[in-house]
């Protein structure tokens, strides 16, 4: 895999239990800009990785991407060294891999990869852009190419 495209859900609405939330109308709509700034960077994912949790699945739908999806209970309120060991075990040759989870998680595994990057707030919607280099996603393994926070 050589770029990774990590994404934090649209913003959500409230319920209970937590893992339920659904996404709101305006994540949705985080959703498809989010979507349509991957596709001017020319960037299509290849498969999509996302938190078993309602909002982060309805963000990955919303997005209208044509690319496989996995959805796993292991990136719902996980830290940042589980997310990255989620993306090594995705099989295959993927050259951009979309991964779509929560806050911390998303920015701790970023901050992990390149660890001299400034990174932005993670705010919903939000898609932070790493280079990989060949090899297992590990620490000091990325170098953030760039940012959109819709």
């Amino acid at each position: 895999m050589t770029v990774l495209a990590l994404m934090r859900h649209g913003e959500s609405g409230m319920s209970i239990p937590d893992e339920a939330r659904p996404i709101s109308a305006n994540g949705r709509d985080q959703a498809r800009r989010s979507a349509a700034w991957l596709a001017e960077q020319g960037l299509a994912p290849g498969h999509a990785l996302v938190s078993s949790a309602r909002r982060t699945v309805e963000t990955f739908h919303a997005m209208e991407l044509r690319c496989p999806m996995t959805a796993t209970e292991e990136l719902y309120e996980c830290p940042g060294r589980r997310v990255l060991d989620e993306i090594n075990g995705v099989p295959g040759d993927v050259d951009v891999l979309l991964v779509v989870a929560h806050f911390p998680g998303l920015p701790e595994a970023a901050a992990q990869l390149d660890p001299g990057a400034e990174l932005p707030g993670f705010a919903p919607g939000t898609v932070v852009l790493l280079e990989l280099d060949d090899g297992p996603a590990a620490p000091g393994s990325g170098r953030m190419l760039a940012w959109f926070t819709p």
